[in-house]
């Protein structure tokens, strides 16, 4: 979480009589949610769940994402304002009083940073041309003009000389040809492309992964990384490395445990649902209502596993703002959805696959 979003107040402001329009475009939905091993709802005579009592703060952005001009339109009332309304449906309600609360609700929202795909093109287009040069310049030292008394001679039977002087042991630069260190100098360019090429996947990675936890895509990544990969499995896993490899718009719903951060001063993530869109083809205020919507099914329950869909966009309007009130300052961080942690502070999940 970024250091600006690291103090937050308890008890908002909302916006009474929010009401969200359903409307004719879809937006296709990303949502992965879990709750704690210690987390469970209890449940009223007729199966309902009994009603639990939550303030709500702004968590700001995630650290290593980013936001643009959508995302900076939204408000934190009208996220919240919406979200309020969304957990009506499963039945978690705003508290009236300090004491009532029980839950405190942090929102995260922005987008992800993707790859810079172009640094992956430039460095394979730079290979290719090293790589050609090299074969031409080791084909000029293998094949010198017949009456050329300045090209390179084997000096006993057998000696290669391209490959000598590619893996540069040719003779020293006072007594190597023009040809011999041609060859030295697109070998030198060609490693320097390998190398290029694998710190950029290597940052790639890093990213993927960082993107990876923040949409909620660790787990099924772990479980479509396998051997049906490479067996008529489908493309799963290539579909789901192509999702974080482009921008995303996402907003994440913690629950944190509010007695326990009063009063012990500790951290107890309770449940957590994350949603997201491609960023590329839409906004963030045009579909913040339909990533809500759909991310709305499970709030404080388990989808068990990655539930890619398409949601309804919708229209907001905004009603009368009122205030209810504001505790202490609270210290609370955004815990990635899949990082590894302690079985009281983090939801389970599947371990990684190999």
């Amino acid at each position: 979480m970024n250091p600006q979003a690291g103090r937050m107040t308890a008890i908002m402001f909302v916006l009474a009589g929010a009401v969200l329009c359903p409307a004719a475009d879809t937006v296709a939905t990303a949502v992965y949610s879990r709750i704690s091993k210690g987390y469970k709802r209890e449940k009223a005579k007729d199966g309902s769940y009994k009603p639990e009592f939550y303030a709500m703060t702004e968590g700001g952005r995630i650290e290593g994402t980013a936001s643009d001009i959508t995302v900076e339109k939204v408000t934190y009332l009208e996220v919240a304002g919406i979200t309020r309304q969304l957990l009506t449906t499963q039945n978690y309600h705003l508290a009236q009083t300090k004491e009532q609360a029980k839950l405190l609700l942090v929102l995260n929202w922005g987008s992800t940073i993707a790859p810079n795909g172009m640094h992956q093109q430039q460095n394979v287009a730079s290979l290719r041309s090293a790589m050609a040069s090299l074969g031409m310049d080791q084909y000029k030292l293998n094949n010198p003009a017949p009456f050329d008394e300045y090209a390179a001679r084997p000096i006993y039977e057998g000696q290669d000389l391209s490959k000598n002087a590619t893996n540069g042991l040719n003779r020293s630069i006072q007594w190597a040809t023009n040809e011999e260190m041609a060859v030295v100098t697109a070998a030198n360019s060609v490693e320097s492309s390998f190398v290029q090429s694998l710190s950029d996947d290597r940052v790639r990675d890093r990213l993927n992964e960082a993107n990876a936890r923040v949409l909620g895509y660790v787990d099924d990544l772990a479980d479509a990384n396998d051997i049906r990969r490479y067996a008529g499995g489908g493309d799963r896993y290539n579909d789901l490395i192509g999702d974080i490899e482009e921008s995303r718009y996402y907003i994440v719903v913690s629950a944190y445990d509010l007695p326990e951060l009063e009063q012990k001063k500790k951290k107890k993530l309770l449940w957590q649902t994350r949603v997201s869109v491609r960023s590329p083809g839409n906004s963030f205020n045009d579909t913040y209502l339909a990533m809500l919507k759909n991310a709305s099914l499970y709030f404080g329950q388990n989808s068990g596993k990655l539930v890619r869909g398409e949601g309804t966009k919708g229209t907001v309007e905004l009603g009368e703002l009122k205030y209810l009130g504001e505790a202490r300052n609270q210290e609370v961080e955004e815990q990635p959805a899949n990082e590894p942690a302690d079985e009281e502070t983090e939801p389970t999940e599947k371990e990684e696959s190999k």
